[in-house]
């Protein structure tokens, strides 16, 4: 006996919305499930990169360099200074591609894009950087911690098909930087005082 067209349509209806809200599920396991920046940067021990650094170079200048977490530790924001040039960046997980990016811009009109991987206990960041006047430069910096208050850079040339060099061209030291504590209301001068001694001695 067949049935009616509406009941039909009805269980057609039904059974639609019952697949939708399976595949909705296994979506939402699946966003649960996967791997964060947090959780990668933890299990490769490089937790220990995040902080304030300053280094400085042969020249005598300055670098600064902050990497902070945001986004619930999905995102990694890094800032670079030294004089006359400043870069911000971003680093963040492609789940799609299973690897961690960084993508940025300078001070002077540049962009680039890289990729970080770990061998050993270093962590390397292979980066291609457009400057204004179009030209591409290649390198690729490997961080390692000497101790808690040290991070060691190591950077390397890299060429046009990607392959590093043997040996760093350059060697920096940087040292983490303590945030420096607010000034306290207690701490400050008070004026009040000073004016009724002043108008005491008038």
């Amino acid at each position: 006996m067949n049935q009616p067209k509406t009941t039909r349509l009805h269980m057609s209806l039904k059974n639609t919305l019952l697949a939708l809200a399976i595949v909705l599920a296994i979506l939402a396991n699946g966003a649960r499930a996967q791997q964060s920046l947090g959780s990668i940067v933890k299990e490769y021990g490089f937790d220990w990169i995040i902080g304030r650094w300053v280094a400085t170079t042969d020249e005598g200048d300055n670098i600064q360099i902050e990497y902070k977490w945001q986004l619930n530790k999905h995102l990694i924001t890094l800032l670079l200074k030294w004089p006359d040039y400043e870069y911000q960046g971003m680093i963040f997980y492609r789940p799609a591609e299973d690897e961690v990016v960084q993508i940025g811009a300078d001070s002077r009109g540049g962009n680039g894009k890289g990729t970080w991987d770990a061998e050993g206990n270093k962590a390397i960041i292979k980066y291609e950087h457009i400057g204004a006047d179009w030209e591409t430069n290649r390198m690729a910096i490997a961080h390692s911690k000497v101790d808690a208050n040290t991070m060691k850079a190591e950077v390397y040339s890299v060429d046009s098909s990607g392959q590093i060099a043997d040996e760093p061209s350059g060697t920096l030291e940087y040292k983490r930087q303590k945030k420096q504590p607010r000034e306290k209301a207690a701490d400050k001068p008070r004026k009040g005082p000073q004016k009724k001694q002043k108008e005491k001695a008038d």
